[in-house]
């Protein structure tokens, strides 16, 4: 008799055979946090990791709910610096928490995604077993053993450690501010179209570890954000699922590409804008909200009204000016140069890469309708995410961001998506072949604009 395939969380964790086995997710799930902690954390004192900020359950703080569950056992409180931009993960904060977790035999994490991040990281650095204590359906790296981190002002995503479990309380994520929830939407649309520009990197021969089996399971749990009622209990559930599965998945993979694309880029390169100019930005997940209908438009431009497929291998090659283009990219925001350098090194292993390459490039090309196939089927139309977004008033455009990305600003990341970092998109292979250009990325956004989204 054939097994039933996997539908939750904690079924998928077991089948992928994760280190990451025990997921608590439900109403009440902060009760079964004595028993989670007895099980996987050894004796001895304990860290507990957090950004000082209050959250709530029911009439209670959720510090000291945690607290009262671990009556009986030592705990430290190691509280992560919050400066201008929230907690930056930065080295100097990284450095700080671990220092602050040394002589601890475990350690559990109470927070949004980057607390997450950063108690993966600090475990990861001291080898503790951790268990994450999720407050938010903001992102879906809970449940994953990657961290996104800051080095030299450019954010990497980089390994660091599986939680050993990770406890959801519905209850608590309830209560989290609906910005954070409608964060969780955003970061959760980019499985419609994510897949699309890791499937181009692996078919060019740029990337490897193409998993379908993996992605397909996150791209059917988003559905729902859709058909469902956000006020129904059902619906966040609905969210947490798409949340913690798509977080197994990267670390089934080993990669967060699978649902990181260009809509992650983009969120990431608004980031390090503010960062570097001094100013606010948006919550991640609203980020990619909103970068995830433009990421659709450009797939949608790209096969329908680009012919890529009778691009000429030959004729793919980088810009002679591709090293001032980096640097050009950041000398108005960091006039040290160092974020300049930073994305430079990433960049010019990228094109190295792609200069060694020429095998798979030519074998993509000459299979290009089978290609175009899945391309087509991995990247949906803006409508799709731009219809969740809206269902669950999330926001759709960069103007409506907190603080408000400009036009100016949202042009000057598009156009800058191939000299970030070393992942290969959509973007880059436009680039080699001398189309992504401005005139481009204003047919981008004109068609975002048609779904909902854009500018």
């Amino acid at each position: 008799m054939t097994a039933a395939p996997p539908r939750t969380a904690a079924e998928f964790a077991a089948a992928w055979d994760l280190p990451m086995r025990t997921i608590r997710s439900m109403p009440g799930a902060l009760d079964a946090l004595p028993d989670v902690a007895a099980e996987l954390l050894p004796a001895g004192e304990l860290g507990l990791l957090h950004d000082g900020i209050p959250k709530a359950v029911g009439a209670s703080d959720v510090l000291t709910a945690v607290r009262d569950r671990l009556a009986g056992r030592s705990v430290r409180t190691v509280t992560a610096a919050v400066g201008a931009h929230g907690v930056v993960l930065d080295e100097a904060t990284v450095r700080a928490a671990v220092d602050g977790s040394r002589g601890v035999t475990g350690l559990i994490s109470v927070g949004s995604g980057t607390v997450s991040d950063l108690g993966k990281a600090v475990a990861a650095e001291l080898d503790l077993p951790l268990v994450a204590v999720q407050t938010a359906a903001s992102v879906n790296g809970y449940a994953d053993s990657l961290s996104v981190l800051v080095r030299n002002g450019a954010k990497r995503t980089l390994p660091t450690t599986w939680p050993r479990g990770l406890v959801i309380d519905h209850d608590v994520v309830g209560q989290a501010p609906r910005a954070l929830t409608r964060s969780g939407i955003g970061d959760a649309v980019a499985a419609w179209v994510a897949p699309a520009d890791w499937y181009l990197a692996n078919a060019l021969g740029m990337d490897q570890g193409w998993d379908e089996d993996a992605i397909a399971p996150v791209v059917r749990a988003a559905q729902p954000l859709i058909d469902l009622d956000p006020a129904e209990p059902a619906a966040l559930a609905a969210l947490l699922d798409i949340l913690t599965i798509g977080g197994l998945a990267i670390g089934h993979t080993g990669s967060t590409a699978g649902l990181s694309g260009v809509e992650h880029l983009i969120s990431h390169l608004l980031d390090m804008a503010a960062m570097a100019a001094g100013t606010g930005h948006d919550l991640h997940g609203a980020q990619v909200g909103v970068a995830t209908v433009v990421s659709c438009a450009l797939w949608e431009i790209a096969l329908q009204d680009i012919d890529l497929g009778s691009l000429e291998p030959a004729a793919l090659v980088p810009p002679e000016d591709l090293q001032e283009r980096v640097l050009a990219s950041w000398a108005g925001l960091d006039p040290t140069g160092r974020v300049g350098a930073e994305c430079w090194r990433s960049v010019r292993r990228k094109f190295d890469m792609w200069a060694t390459n020429g095998g798979a490039v030519r074998a993509f090309f000459d299979d290009w309708p089978r290609h175009e196939a899945i391309l087509r089927r991995l990247a949906h139309p803006p409508e799709k995410p731009a219809t969740a977004l809206a269902n669950w008033s999330a926001t759709r455009t960069f103007s409506a961001l907190t603080p408000a990305v400009d036009a100016k600003l949202a042009r000057w990341a598009l156009r800058s998506l191939p000299f970030m970092r070393d992942r290969f998109t959509l973007t880059d292979l436009l680039l080699l072949a001398g189309r992504w250009d401005d005139a481009l990325i204003d047919r981008v956004l004109d068609r975002a604009a048609g779904a909902g989204g854009g500018l």
